[in-house]
């Protein structure tokens, strides 16, 4: 289904038909939204409404009885797309785990490769076009205590929520759209105090939940196939002697192909790492673009038939991966990879690989950023020079920037 008929029924049917279920529950259950205000590891105010006043100011470890800390029942997590927004929800997702809450998770095909790997959750929805799979993600959420909507912005997920039993608690984003808001029992103000990384907002979400999510990320669990498929391909491709190989992942997922950079960046990058031996990995859409590099440099070796868990491994032996802004990128720093994240379109306040070996290229420009994920839309290049943003990024601050990760990395290991 194209992208803009998608967006069309999503907020010309699907919102009206979620705001009528979210209606008559309120009338049934009579309970008004409240908003969670605090940024990450302080005290939360809770209100009622974003206009009342605070009912009372309590830490994570002491909400508000009946909000999110109370029972034992079935948890749902909603995320719908966004490999890497998968990837920084982990730490929320173990927390519920731990709590001894059965979690099931729904989502789509372009997320599920996170969901899915060993011990991320009891069970996972995958939602399709088919008809059989919307109603398996309907008595998933039919007997939840608790729905935590991780998306940003659609009414997708909102009127997934509306399906859980009428005393079922809703926790979603607070954003622009008022109607979207009623959907929720409870409210998270994401970037009500400026933007923020968005692994702690999605934390903040667990916070309000009840739950107590670690402060770094979680790596992804992987079966011992995985990790025997990568071991296997990096020895019959000589990876496994010396300090070890460089990563690209020059793709930037199906939709945003304005983030990505030119091939013969690229292949400047190779170049400018002539000590190292390059992988140029990304999906089976992104095949083309890798090819492309390879053909100008030449050394450099074309990767793209893993699946994630197998990208994961032969990723956590990288000695530094280079990537666009996309999942791989938090991917590569959630299995404890040195990155180098290349910013255009989004900032790094709110994308940068999240791992104390990491290094952002981001030039800043007054026009940026313009992607913003809490407006629905796609970003729209206002320069007159368009996407400069990225055009504008040479391979030298790349290569320097990759240079300062294999140098700490070396300090590191001597």
């Amino acid at each position: 289904m194209k992208t803009w008929l998608i967006r069309i029924c999503d907020k010309l049917i699907v919102g009206q038909v979620a705001v009528i279920a979210a209606f008559l529950h309120r009338r049934r259950v009579d309970t008004p939204p409240l908003t969670w205000v605090a940024p990450y590891g302080r005290s939360a105010p809770w209100l009622r409404s974003p206009a009342a006043g605070a009912r009372s100011a309590q830490g994570a470890s002491e909400l508000p009885r009946g909000v999110g800390n109370s029972g034992r029942g079935p948890v749902v997590a909603i995320k719908l797309v966004g490999m890497g927004d998968a990837v920084l929800m982990l730490p929320v997702l173990a927390a519920i785990r731990a709590a001894g809450r059965r979690l099931t998770v729904v989502t789509t095909r372009r997320a599920a490769g996170v969901f899915t790997a060993p011990g991320v959750a009891d069970a996972v929805v995958i939602v399709r076009r088919h008809p059989a799979t919307w109603l398996a993600a309907l008595r998933a959420l039919r007997p939840a205590e608790m729905v935590l909507d991780f998306e940003q912005h659609v009414f997708w997920s909102g009127a997934l929520a509306q399906v859980a039993r009428r005393r079922a608690r809703r926790f979603g984003f607070r954003v622009a759209s008022r109607r979207r808001n009623y959907l929720y029992d409870v409210l998270v103000s994401a970037e009500a105090m400026g933007i923020r990384h968005m692994k702690d907002i999605f934390d903040d979400l667990g916070r309000a939940a009840g739950f107590l999510p670690g402060r770094e990320l979680i790596p992804l669990p992987l079966a011992p196939a995985a990790r025997e498929s990568a071991a296997a391909w990096r020895e019959q491709n000589q990876l496994t002697r010396g300090n070890g190989y460089v990563v690209l992942a020059p793709g930037s997922g199906g939709t945003v192909s304005f983030r990505r950079l030119a091939p013969e960046v690229w292949a400047e990058v190779v170049e400018g790492l002539p000590e190292w031996p390059i992988v140029v990995v990304g999906a089976w859409r992104e095949e083309a673009l890798c090819r492309q590099i390879a053909a100008l440099a030449p050394r450099a070796k074309v990767a793209t038939g893993f699946n994630l868990q197998e990208l994961a491994a032969v990723m956590a032996g990288a000695a530094t991966v280079i990537a666009i802004d996309s999942g791989p990128m938090h991917l590569a720093a959630a299995m404890g990879a040195p990155v180098v994240g290349i910013f255009g379109p989004d900032t790094p306040q709110r994308y940068a690989p999240r791992n104390a070996q990491s290094v952002s290229v981001y030039r800043a420009l007054a026009c940026s950023p313009c992607n913003n994920c809490w407006v629905y839309r796609e970003a729209r290049c206002t320069n007159p020079e368009p996407h400069v943003c990225m055009s504008g990024i040479g391979a030298g601050a790349i290569v320097s920037a990759a240079a300062t990760c294999l140098t700490a990395r070396q300090g590191a290991h001597n």
